[in-house]
């Protein structure tokens, strides 16, 4: 099979520069690397992986979320789900709680410590963004964070 030429590749990134989801998504897999670089290093060891940070904002609800409903939302498999959420249990952000709506089945929760440490991960990207704000006029700002918000919203749906 032959490689890419390099006028493909540039093709490609030429798409990519017109493209706001390929933008968004590969800043968004910047600021993340290095949050969760600043966070680790914090640490003095790896806390969670870039893997395990796809699992957050699905633990934010009060109720938890069951493993299935986890591995339905991230496309993956339940067993893909089940050892990261088994990575998290073991650094002390996770824990499984009973289902109210069914006895057989468990809930993936944040532990009190995972509350701090998700606070303490979204404090160091705010501490990014304060450091790349000079990008930014003010007004720009003000516009892009209702407009990332309204797009995360419809998205989310």
């Amino acid at each position: 099979m032959k490689k890419a030429t390099p006028s493909q590749l540039a093709d490609i990134r030429r798409l990519q520069a017109q493209s706001l989801g390929y933008l968004l998504i590969r800043a968004g897999q910047l600021m993340n690397e290095r949050g969760m670089a600043i966070v680790n290093e914090a640490a003095g060891r790896p806390l969670l992986r870039d893997a395990h940070t796809r699992l957050l904002p699905h633990l934010l609800e009060p109720e938890g979320i069951r493993i299935t409903e986890l591995a339905r939302r991230l496309s993956v498999s339940k067993q893909a789900v089940q050892q990261l959420v088994a990575d998290m249990i073991e650094a002390g952000v996770a824990t499984y709680e009973p289902d109210p709506d069914d006895a057989r089945a468990r809930r993936v929760v944040l532990t009190a410590h995972g509350v701090v440490e998700v606070n303490r991960g979204t404090q160091v990207l705010l501490g990014i963004e304060r450091e790349l704000s000079p990008l930014f006029d003010v007004r720009s700002q003000k516009q892009l964070r209702p407009l990332l918000a309204r797009l995360l919203s419809a998205l989310e749906l």
